[in-house]
């Protein structure tokens, strides 16, 4: 196992009643012993009493629905009020939903730690094997190709994991799992919390990149995503919020008039 030194690290995780699927899966409960766990209730209910008792587990049960982006900026702060969150440490920003060892997350951190990398991404899978991608890096969208993804169309967007065998400079990935160095993330002022709950994470990377520090993807970091999508129902408030994040995206960002290649590798 690989690991990192001189160095903390603080894993921020918002709960949507997701207490059940949080204990189920153990996976926090594993990385506590090695990491620290800020996880953020954003609705009441949630049941973390037993997790909350274990070393590194800090749980804030209050402050209730408010926005993904949001929320992990009150995990951020939190580790600046109380943890003595320092520049070089590392601010991982971690789905629910995502299950992942701790040989990963070293091994990641080293790489980081040793290429100097302030920001960066894994390999989602959506099953067990590892043999499903889950389509979590892409390239900066156009106005057309979420008009065509909301029509059921293939998302031009997407990029192919398959041809991506080394490491890669790529334009966004989900906030399912974003690694920053705790310096990017202090410099880009977190996320924008005028997004709700989709695209905050297009944002974010487009603005660290806009900075020159672009989102770096590492193909041969794995972890497991159980994902559920909720914006596709017509007439949800999930589509809502979809459709108002892209626009103000869209709008509020510089143009974007055609999607970036699949960039350059970096080293």
């Amino acid at each position: 196992m690989l690991a990192v030194f001189n160095m903390a690290v603080y894993i921020s995780v918002v709960s949507h009643s997701h207490s059940r699927l949080i204990n189920e899966l153990g996976c926090l409960k594993r990385l506590s012993e090695n990491f620290n766990i800020i996880l953020k209730s954003n609705k009441s209910g949630d049941e973390f009493n037993k997790l909350s008792q274990s070393e590194n587990v800090y749980w804030l049960d209050k402050d209730y629905g408010l926005g993904f982006g949001h929320n992990n900026n009150i995990n951020f702060q939190f580790c600046i009020n109380n943890l003595d969150i320092k520049d070089d440490d590392f601010f991982i920003v971690l789905n629910p939903d995502v299950s992942m060892n701790v040989d990963e997350i070293n091994k990641l951190l080293y790489f980081m730690d040793k290429e100097r990398v302030e920001f960066a991404c894994i390999n989602l899978f959506k099953d067990e094997n590892y043999t499903i991608y889950d389509n979590s890096v892409r390239q900066f969208p156009v106005f057309s190709q979420f008009i065509k993804s909301f029509l059921g169309f293939k998302n031009e967007a997407i990029l192919d994991k398959d041809v991506i065998k080394e490491k890669v400079n790529v334009d966004w990935a989900a906030g399912s799992f974003l690694a920053f160095s705790a310096k990017r993330y202090r410099e880009l002022n977190g996320f924008d919390e005028k997004y709700f709950m989709y695209c905050e994470d297009i944002d974010i990377c487009y603005r660290s990149n806009k900075q020159g520090y672009p989102l770096l993807y590492y193909p041969d970091i794995k972890a497991l995503h159980y994902a559920k999508h909720q914006n596709r129902k017509l007439f949800s408030k999930h589509l809502y919020w979809h459709i108002s994040s892209v626009f103000r995206f869209l709008l509020t960002k510089e143009s974007l008039t055609k999607p970036s290649s699949i960039l350059s590798n970096n080293g």
